[in-house]
């Protein structure tokens, strides 16, 4: 009996000097220390969205940065780096190549100049060079905006518009856009302007949408149908594969998230525009 109370206690002292030793915990990460351009890369070619047309392998600057076979493909009218949200690619400022592969054939490669901090590069057209935005980073501010009377119950969500519609599936829509939206259940209230117009390749600021969530104690979220105005001041139209009908579309807006809103595709034809969302915090 004396032996196995002596076999316990020696096993629980062993333990004891196991857990108390101490040990360097370290995490596999960098701090980000600024001087770098931080980027999202983007896919919006008005294409068919089917497997054929995806990008299997994404290099910057002769670095592969994501493939396949590593979860990294890149998707029609998608972006990279995929996963969780707010992530970037963090790259050298200034000039920066990006190549791009499909079954192991290059498709795209163009040089880019880029800016040191956040911005979205987006590629709408294999023989062109993409559009780099400013990512307008930082989204919020650290006390509740002025104009929202009741932070409790009452929220936003910010959303910014981005043109990148085509007319023909090689030419881009002319005009400027305006972009709107209409809360649900307060439709008596009308249409609200997200941002101000803009031309393709363009896009809005993050815009405040305040939102009035129906459940007190959750996240919240509120319906937002969205429309389009030319510059004419008529709703937009659009080919819907068998017919030109005026767009609209809707999207759940929940408080406290950043969206972008890639408005793509061909207006008269297909692949028909619609707009994809991209959720950036």
């Amino acid at each position: 009996m004396k032996k196995i109370l002596f076999s316990i206690l020696a096993v629980a002292a062993v333990f004891a000097l196991t857990f108390c030793t101490k040990h360097k915990i370290e995490y596999d990460a960098e701090v980000y220390k600024g001087g770098e351009a931080e980027i999202q890369l983007h896919y919006m070619e008005p294409i068919n969205n089917v497997a054929a047309n995806n990008i299997d392998s994404t290099y910057i600057n002769g670095v592969l940065y994501a493939n396949v076979k590593g979860g990294g493909t890149l998707y029609p009218y998608n972006g990279l780096p995929g996963g969780a949200v707010g992530r970037f690619y963090r790259v050298p400022a200034g000039n920066v190549n990006i190549t791009l592969m499909r079954g192991g054939v290059e498709v795209y490669n163009r040089n880019v100049t880029l800016a040191q901090g956040k911005q979205n590069v987006i590629i709408h057209n294999l023989n062109e060079d993409p559009i780099v935005l400013d990512n307008k980073y930082p989204y919020w501010n650290t006390t509740a905006p002025a104009h929202v009377d009741n932070w409790g119950t009452d929220s936003v969500c910010k959303v910014m518009f981005i043109n990148l519609l085509y007319e023909t599936s090689t030419t881009p829509y002319r005009g400027k856009l305006q972009y709107q939206g209409i809360r649900q259940g307060e439709e008596a209230a009308g249409y609200f302007n997200v941002g101000e117009p803009v031309g393709f390749g363009e896009a809005t600021d993050r815009v405040e949408i305040i939102l009035h969530k129906s459940v007190f104690n959750s996240s919240g979220y509120q319906r937002i149908d969205y429309r389009i105005l030319t510059e004419t001041g008529d709703e937009l139209m659009k080919w819907n594969g068998s017919k030109m009908v005026k767009y609209t579309d809707y999207w759940n807006g929940y408080i406290g998230r950043v969206y972008m809103h890639f408005f793509r595709g061909v207006r008269t034809a297909s692949p028909v525009c619609n707009v994809s969302q991209w959720t950036s915090l």
